[in-house]
């Protein structure tokens, strides 16, 4: 019969059956002190109602309660990120956040009582009880956040407000919400129970205790239908508040004026005239455009597994590379590794004006060296991963412009044009086609400056058609920059006009 009734349905039925067992209850009992049944509670509700002395308390109750529930909702995100930021600072708390889980309810009132009275003990007892709900979820939610996002994020500059607010918050925002579902019944249990134990004046909990203390039960469960309507009215409205706000997707406006034909329009040697203090060793001669990036002695080890053992390998920007070998061969720990991502655990990299041998740099890429996360990060690589890497939530539009703020929303918008149907560039990525995403993906790291651009089989779900538009589009928005691609198919090397290398016999024993 159940199959047949919809979920209001059965919900109604279901909540009429307790009623009415709840009736019959106290009608067998036959004792109003013991047990009062719904029909004498209602005209207890109802004959509260018109004094001044209900909605009074009322609002002390919650103003008192709610503000201690926002204190602890706020300052549990603020202090929960700082030690997600900090490991240390969250292992110097990891005894008070213990403390408060783990010490009842009743010996923080008493000792309230006795330390600061009871006018502010709701607010306090509350605030003790969600803290650490709040802070322990934010640490989780935080340490959720999708890696190969953050790697993203790393590779192309994300830092700040905008790493913030499209890596971390979406996945922090599932946290509080389940986090703030039990907090917020806790905070009325908690903060009520505190009241009727220190009894400050023209409160639910003063109220509640009077009821005791006269055995008026209808008005005890009176008071108790207060409770829960309330609580239940402030649980409703602050989760659409959080999930309104949070779920509010940021709109990226970019810069007021495009640099994208500065950064992409130059002549070869792009790389030469950069201001940083890594490629001014090598701007002088201006003329020496070209510039070759040589691996000495790489050696790479996941446990037992050799990837590289101390090969050299060498590419100029001259023209572009395609590295090809079967999986397994080292395609994409090559690429983590001049990205940063990966250690090696021997090598060097050498940087040098093909036309001008005098002008070198060398980077050690060891495990031990940790002063930069990238030893090539003042170069500024773009990277097209094996994966799309794309804010989901995000359109294809907004990616572009986090990864790549000095571009107006315009020129985006154009660049985008390009490889992707107009109706899609402000639609969420997560609405697109793979190949959509992957296209969506190139343009963002065709369009980032900087002077070497990566791309780990960058053609992947693309049919032939698309596979000759994205090409002619990295080709002509190259510009001189070193260009290295993986690839399973000789065809695609020679559509990007690429040097094909075949890893397995690039390498060189020492």
């Amino acid at each position: 019969m159940h199959q047949y009734l919809s979920p209001r349905c059965r919900k109604t039925a279901i909540f009429f059956f307790w009623l009415s067992f709840w009736q019959l209850t106290a009608l067998l009992i036959d004792n109003s002190i013991l047990m009062a049944g719904p029909w004498e509670v209602i005209q207890a509700f109802f004959h509260l109602m018109p004094e001044k002395s209900f909605w009074l308390s009322i609002a002390v109750s919650f103003g008192k309660i709610s503000a201690g529930f926002l204190l602890a909702f706020f300052s549990g995100i603020l202090i929960g990120w700082l030690a997600f930021l900090h490991p240390v600072f969250g292992e110097f708390l990891a005894p008070v956040i213990s403390f408060m889980k783990s010490v009842p309810v009743a010996s923080f009132v008493i000792l309230a009582l006795i330390w600061m009275g009871s006018e502010r003990l709701s607010s306090l007892i509350t605030f003790l009880v969600v803290f650490p709900v709040i802070y322990v979820n934010t640490i989780a939610g935080l340490k959720s956040t999708d890696k190969e996002l953050l790697e993203m994020a790393q590779v192309f500059s994300i830092r700040g407000w905008r790493k913030g607010r499209c890596l971390y918050w979406p996945a922090l925002l599932p946290y509080l919400n389940s986090s703030c579902k039990t907090a917020l019944g806790m905070s009325w249990k908690s903060g009520i129970a505190a009241e009727v134990i220190g009894v400050p004046e023209q409160t639910i909990g003063e109220q509640l205790y009077l009821s005791k203390i006269y055995l008026n039960t209808a008005e005890l469960f009176a008071w108790t239908l207060v409770i829960i309507l309330v609580s239940a009215g402030f649980e409703r409205l602050f989760l659409v508040v959080l999930n309104r706000v949070g779920k509010k997707k940021p709109v990226f406006l970019g810069s007021r004026e495009s640099n994208f034909q500065t950064h992409t329009g130059q002549a070869e040697g792009n790389f030469l005239q950069t201001s940083n203090s890594l490629t001014a060793k090598l701007s002088k001669p201006h003329h020496c455009h070209a510039f070759t990036l040589s691996i000495h002695h790489l050696s790479k080890h996941f446990g037992t597994l050799e990837i590289f053992n101390r090969q050299d390998f060498s590419f100029s920007s001259e023209k572009p590379w395609c590295i090809m070998a079967a999986s397994g061969f080292g395609k994409t720990t090559l690429f983590r590794i001049l990205l940063g991502l990966e250690k090696a655990e021997e090598g060097e990299i050498e940087i040098s004006n093909t036309s001008c041998e005098k002008n070198k740099i060398t980077l050690n890429l060891l495990k031990e060296n940790n002063n930069s996360s990238n030893p090539l990060s003042e170069l500024r690589i773009s990277a097209v991963f094996q994966e799309n890497r794309l804010c989901e939530t995000l359109s294809p539009v907004d990616n572009l412009l986090l990864a790549v703020p000095e571009l107006n929303r315009k020129t985006a918008e154009q660049e985008l044009s390009l490889l992707l149907p107009a109706e899609c560039l402000n639609r969420p990525v997560s609405t697109l086609s793979g190949g959509m995403k992957r296209r969506a993906a190139l343009v963002r790291a065709v369009c980032f400056s900087g002077t070497i651009l990566l791309m780990d089989e960058p053609f992947t779900g693309l049919d032939e058609d698309t596979k000759q538009d994205a090409a002619r589009y990295i080709l002509s928005r190259r510009q001189g920059r070193l260009f290295i691609f993986s690839s399973h198919q000789e065809e695609e090397g020679r559509l990007l006009e690429a040097e094909i290398l075949h890893l397995s016999s690039a390498r060189l024993s020492s």
